[in-house]
């Protein structure tokens, strides 16, 4: 078993998954003007991948701990290639959105399975620089996607980005065939709770929807699915409770440092997700960048991403886990708060190239630390769980966060125009605002990651 191999094969899932994630900020309007979307339809383009990567996320990892995760990684990639030729030769909007749910579905399998084999196959420093390689190769994923995007649809159009996709999932598939033969698949012997499962899907897809949906417009829909969604997940945790095999057990809910990493993991995609977006906003909207010019912009934070990632475990030997893990927030936090002084009439090296510097040295810091802590907490059997948990957490940290200051800062920016003030300033006004609060926020879950009574955490991971 040569574990080099391996941790490189989990990384380039990664980067496919944060490729196929970020790409598509790039094609929307080549894709909405050639198959006819309308302006509110095309949000569905992004939105299908994001809903059905959320919703099926915990249940992936469930699944990969009762089938083995070589067999559902492999299934992930399947899927996510279905997915990408069905959105490859789409011929209009409903064929188009069912290949990204198709693609989100995958992605959400193959992340879960990938995590849980980081969790059965490495172990101690081994484990530290497995995660560090993914998340040095999710920086790169992300930066790629946006310029990829951007020269294969100016080159061969759209459709090509769907096609790479393909390639690389079945490439990453037969790779996996052989690099992944020598593990064990070891197979939790438990029956698939069904109706947990469906009640929690359904959940977390209404959720996703009526999150999303609110970052742009409040309809009685959307306001309407956030109810039904909560009444799922409220008869879910009933289900959990008298369920004769739990999709999660009684116990996992009484592991602290579990439950911690998540709320951390969580907390940390809330506030960086929507940095990401808003900065492309405050580039394109306010600077007068193009999307390819946005995203080459943010190629030096994804550098420093890639950059630290590989020095984080080094970092965790000098500080320990904990501190580690809090001066990643406190970074983050910083970043946020330079990032928020944004000027109407700034520029990317005045204003933005500085403080997403700073966020970059903390994003892996943060990504890194959450996932050792859970793994930490994991037990034996339940690496799956513990993989659809975390990146679940994370799923809708993200979602949250998108709903949550980019409405805030439309909020601010419509009040702001109401008092005469330019359309530049407005919208950097928003702007500002919503990175101010996800700074504080940041600085919060600092304080929540020092506290030692709630985790259990070793001062060495």
């Amino acid at each position: 078993m040569n574990l080099g191999r391996i941790r490189w094969l989990l990384a380039g899932t990664q980067f496919l998954l944060l490729v196929d994630t970020s790409i598509i900020n790039v094609v929307v309007p080549s894709v909405a003007q050639e198959l006819g979307f309308d302006s509110t339809g095309q949000s569905w383009i992004a939105n299908a991948y994001l809903i059905a990567f959320g919703g099926v996320l915990l249940l992936s990892g469930r699944v990969a701990d009762i089938l083995g995760r070589r067999r559902v990684f492999r299934l992930g990639l399947i899927t996510l290639a279905l997915g990408s030729a069905l959105a490859a030769v789409a011929a209009g909007p409903v064929s188009l959105v069912a290949g990204r749910a198709l693609q989100g579905v995958g992605a959400a399998l193959a992340a879960a399975a990938s995590f849980a084999l980081v969790l059965t196959v490495f172990d101690g420093e081994a484990r530290q620089r497995a995660l560090g390689l993914l998340a040095a190769m999710a920086g790169a994923g992300g930066a790629a996607g946006t310029v990829l995007g951007g020269l294969l649809t100016q080159s061969w159009g759209w459709r090509s980005t769907f096609w790479v996709s393909v390639i690389a999932a079945l490439v990453l598939l037969a790779l996996a065939h052989r690099v992944l033969a020598g593990i064990p698949d070891r197979r939790v012997h438990s029956p698939i709770d069904l109706p947990g499962a469906l009640l929690l899907m359904g959940g977390q897809v209404l959720l996703a929807f009526g999150l999303l949906s609110l970052s742009s417009t409040v309809k009685l829909a959307n306001l309407a699915a956030l109810a039904l969604a909560v009444g799922l997940l409220i008869a879910f945790a009933i289900w959990q409770q008298r369920g004769p095999a739990p999709l999660i057990p009684p116990d996992v809910w009484r592991n602290a440092g579990l439950m911690k990493a998540n709320l951390l993991a969580g907390l940390g995609q809330i506030v960086l997700f929507p940095m990401f977006f808003i900065v492309n906003l405050y580039l394109q909207q306010v600077l007068g960048f193009g999307p390819f010019e946005s995203g080459l912009a943010l190629l030096p934070l994804c550098s420093v991403v890639i950059a630290t990632a590989s020095q984080v475990p080094r970092l965790i030997a000098w500080l320990g886990l904990r501190c580690a893990m809090t001066s990643g927030f406190i970074i983050v936090g910083i970043g946020l708060g330079w990032l928020s002084a944004l000027g109407s009439q700034g520029s990317f090296i005045g204003d933005v190239l500085g403080p997403t510097l700073i966020v970059g040295v903390g994003l892996p810091i943060v990504s890194i630390t959450t996932g050792i802590l859970a793994g930490t907490h994991s037990v034996q059997g339940r690496e799956g769980l513990t993989s659809g948990l975390l990146n679940t957490a994370q799923q809708f940290g993200a979602v949250i966060g998108i709903a949550a200051f980019v409405g805030l800062a439309s909020y601010h920016s419509t009040s702001l125009s109401i008092l005469d003030t330019d359309a530049r300033t407005a919208l950097t006004g928003g702007y500002s605002l919503a990175l101010m609060v996800a700074s504080i926020i940041s600085m919060l879950a600092a304080v929540v990651a020092i506290i030692r009574r709630w985790d259990g955490i070793p001062e060495t991971a």
